[in-house]
């Protein structure tokens, strides 16, 4: 990000220059002085008094600060109304000293100003940009000028727009905002060590613009020569650390292709309706939890490779288990928290058309009922944002190695229904919707298992003929 920060005392003519400035250079000028007066302007509307901090500090809530692009110019909205031209009354730009004086008030504004600097390319100015805002940005500059000339400048601007002011109360003014601005306790004006300092007393504005472009392009070459020495030393170094890095990966993705065989052999399987599972799309498959291995089949024998797992985050504290789980695809997430990089790994597996196998009941059923324990949200929540398919799965029974267990894979379905509407408002009963659906799934395996004997051909033939009982007694009437 491009962060141009200006400092210097009132009427130096920051604004001016920063405006010109953000325009050559086709990024935006967020002015903060204009925070500060819109904020004074609130607290005098309100009737209170802008020194008082009691005053000021309850007010904050209240207020919004939005920025409105009109022909070129940025214009300032307080609670959405412009107010671009009641900020700059000359009683307003005394009060704004006095909020600014206000701690609470300088980190309302602050952490605003920090965020949209964070994701935009931005000049600012101000009395603490170099020194408290952006202590780190790439450019600083101290615009300053003689009281007695930035005094006349105010002057000259307030008689051009009609207002009836003196220049010795001007004069009187900008010396008591220098002293204000200079000594007050929290982030104080001042000029750092590595800012750039202009005197503009004798200066057009057209000579500020140009040295402050000037000294942008020498510091981008200083840093350009810097950059590419480093960089030569970078990629001798990176290349090292790529074999380094790729003889180790290749040796944990070893280890995790013949974890995969191992554990498929151990874990026998009888896998039914194994064609319900979409190819080379992205779904959200879920199942019932007995063991930590009952993943290993799932994703070997019906997902492939490229799928991911979702598992607590306790299980991969050790850094082997964690490397060996990373060629495994697994997904750590910290359970009891909003865990946002799992969240994004989820997200970006399904938006990647990446199966993502997720366990509803958010635990192991440790005493081995057939019983569905309760469902968390999290398979509803990323099955709508994603609008993903849902594979549903179930084990007839608790696995065990060597145990000949029995997996039944689902039809898909899809949350269709809830996409266009509140994730929050859906989310409960889209969850109980998925519950219901692993219930019909459970019903379905315990027919095939124990009245069809563990057959796909009889119970085929077995939902057939139910199927024809049906379709009679409907036409009997003996059903409505």
């Amino acid at each position: 990000m491009i962060n141009i920060a200006i400092d210097g005392p009132s009427g130096a003519g920051k604004s001016t220059i920063a405006k010109i400035v953000a325009k050559t250079l086709g990024i935006t000028y967020l002015d903060t002085g204009a925070m500060y007066r819109a904020v004074a302007l609130h607290v005098v509307n309100c009737g209170k008094n802008p020194s008082v901090e009691e005053d000021v500090t309850p007010l904050l809530s209240d207020i919004n600060i939005t920025y409105i692009k009109d022909n070129d110019e940025n214009k300032i909205c307080l609670n959405g109304k412009d107010v671009s031209q009641d900020i700059r009354r000359h009683e307003i730009s005394k009060c704004a000293s006095e909020v600014s004086k206000i701690p609470a008030v300088r980190l309302f504004l602050v952490d605003m100003q920090r965020k949209i600097a964070d994701s935009s390319d931005v000049v600012l100015d101000g009395r603490d940009i170099t020194s408290y805002v952006l202590p780190n940005a790439k450019y600083k500059f101290y615009l300053t000028a003689k009281d007695t000339e930035r005094a006349k400048r105010r002057f000259e601007e307030l008689k051009a727009k009609g207002q009836e002011v003196s220049y010795e109360q001007i004069l009187a003014d900008v010396k008591d905002r220098d002293f204000n601005d200079m000594n007050r306790d929290f982030a104080p004006l001042k000029k750092t060590e590595d800012s750039f300092e202009i005197d503009s007393t004798d200066m057009s504005l057209q000579q500020v613009v140009d040295t402050i472009l000037t000294k942008i392009k020498e510091i981008d070459e200083k840093n350009s020569a810097k950059t590419q020495e480093k960089n030569v030393n970078t990629q001798v170094i990176k290349k090292v650390k790529d074999r380094k890095k790729q003889r180790g990966r290749w040796f944990y993705k070893g280890l995790a292709n013949f974890a995969r065989k191992v554990l498929r052999v151990l874990w026998i399987t009888k896998i039914y309706f194994k064609e319900n599972f979409p190819k080379n799309t992205k779904a959200l498959v879920i199942c019932n939890h007995y063991s930590g291995f009952d993943p290993c089949v799932i994703m070997s024998r019906i997902m492939g490779k490229d799928s991911k797992v979702v598992m607590k985050n306790e299980i991969v504290a050790n850094s082997f288990i964690d490397k060996v789980s990373k060629e495994l695809g697994c997904i750590p997430v910290k359970r009891g928290e909003a865990d946002v990089t799992a969240v994004k790994s989820i997200m970006g597996a399904l938006n990647n058309n990446q199966p993502v196998l997720i366990f509803p009941e958010g635990t192991r059923n440790r005493q081995k009922t057939k019983e569905l324990l309760p469902f968390k949200q999290g398979v509803a929540t990323f099955a709508i944002k994603a609008k993903a398919p849902i594979v549903p799965m179930i084990y007839y029974k608790k696995t065990v190695i060597f145990g000949r267990n029995k997996l039944m894979v689902g039809k898909p379905f899809y949350l269709d229904e809830f996409y266009d509407k509140k994730l929050n408002d859906v989310r409960e009963v889209a969850t109980q919707y998925i519950f219901d659906k692993m219930q019909e799934l459970r019903k379905e395996i315990d027919i095939l298992v124990e009245n069809c004997k563990g057959s796909k051909k009889k119970y085929l033939e077995y939902k057939k003929n139910q199927s024809k009982e049906l379709s009679s007694d409907v036409g009997d009437g003996r059903k409505e």
